[in-house]
């Protein structure tokens, strides 16, 4: 019998510490209004062109609304601006600046939820389903301060173990050889179409504490991963790659292949979660209908359309806003 457990795993901004960081900035013609913002500061990299010439992923932080961008006008680039604050989306907004004075609205939109399915594969089901919990826990805080605007709604728990095919899928091989080790999962211990299904199995690639997207709706777990895991697989499934070979990350990055200290993820990685094409917000979950997308590539220099992968709007520890 199937067992399925609905969890909750929130973290408010007040049980978490989360203090404001305020930036107020006057003296500027142009303005952009924050529409639906969670309380908490907004920062925004902006597009345009001022009286030193064209900007590219310019930011700007506030507690404040409007919040007083300089005076700007229209760059034969890009005219735009992206905000990023906690419990929301990064919201795009086309800005055509003019030579007068400007006011737009960036309008977030609610934290988008996200159903979620773990399969319970290898027990004891109660020890590895608290497993779960508390890796559900620990990813939706690392969303939360870190501006991800993505909840799960719901974040299903089914038990698995008593399946007669459960014991053929304990060892799950490098999951790069490609459907031909996944389809096996989806078959024998099941799938829920449109949803992101987790599988807690006993070993990953030969490790106990490894994990492994197919940057789709399957990611496999090791039965002692670190709670922090969870977020970096769904990163991949956000279309996210590696950062250990770049000089701007280290191992706090939740997107670092070999740490138990994931926490951090840059602007530039957001943008990528949210506005890439191969997403599962966009591609799996059709969340994000109507809105802007762009085919980012993992680049440490800037483009007009992309900004660079380590594009930071708030510090990450030791590396200061850029």
């Amino acid at each position: 019998m199937l067992v399925i457990t609905p969890i909750k795993c929130r973290a408010s901004a007040l049980a978490l510490g989360i203090l404001p960081v305020v930036l107020f900035l006057t003296g500027c013609n142009d303005t952009v209004n924050v529409v639906n913002g969670s309380g908490q500061p907004v920062g925004l990299l902006v597009d345009g062109q001022d009286s030193g010439g064209q900007l590219n992923d310019r930011a700007f932080v506030s507690a404040a609304s409007p919040l007083n961008v300089g005076q700007l006008s229209s760059s034969p680039q890009t005219n735009e601006v992206i905000g990023f604050t906690n419990d929301r989306p990064p919201k795009y907004l086309s800005a055509p600046w003019t030579s007068g004075s400007d006011a737009f609205n960036v309008d977030f939109r609610p934290a988008i939820g996200i159903p979620v399915t773990v399969w319970i594969v290898k027990g004891p089901f109660a020890e590895q389903r608290q497993h779960a919990i508390e890796a559900c826990i620990r990813t939706s805080a690392i969303w939360h301060n870190e501006r991800m605007g993505i909840i799960f709604t719901p974040f299903n728990i089914i038990d698995a173990t008593a399946d007669p095919q459960a014991p053929l899928h304990y060892a799950f091989p490098n999951g790069d050889v490609g459907d031909v080790v996944w389809k096996p999962l989806r078959d024998d211990i099941g799938f829920v179409a449109g949803q992101l299904n987790i599988y807690w199995l006993d070993t990953v690639n030969g490790g106990t504490g490894s994990g492994w997207s197919n940057f789709g709706a399957q990611i496999a777990m090791g039965k002692n991963s670190g709670d922090e895991l969870l977020s970096h697989e769904i990163g991949h499934a956000f279309s996210l790659t590696h950062v250990d070979s770049d000089s701007n990350f280290n191992v706090d990055n939740i997107m670092h292949s070999a740490s138990n200290t994931r926490q951090y993820s840059t602007e530039g990685q957001l943008f990528r979660a949210h506005l890439n094409p191969s997403s599962i917000l966009n591609v799996l979950y059709s969340a994000r209908l109507g809105e802007v997308t762009r085919s980012c590539s993992y680049s440490n220099t800037a483009t007009f359309l992309c900004p660079a992968i380590q594009k930071r709007v708030w510090a990450d520890g030791g590396f200061p806003p850029n």
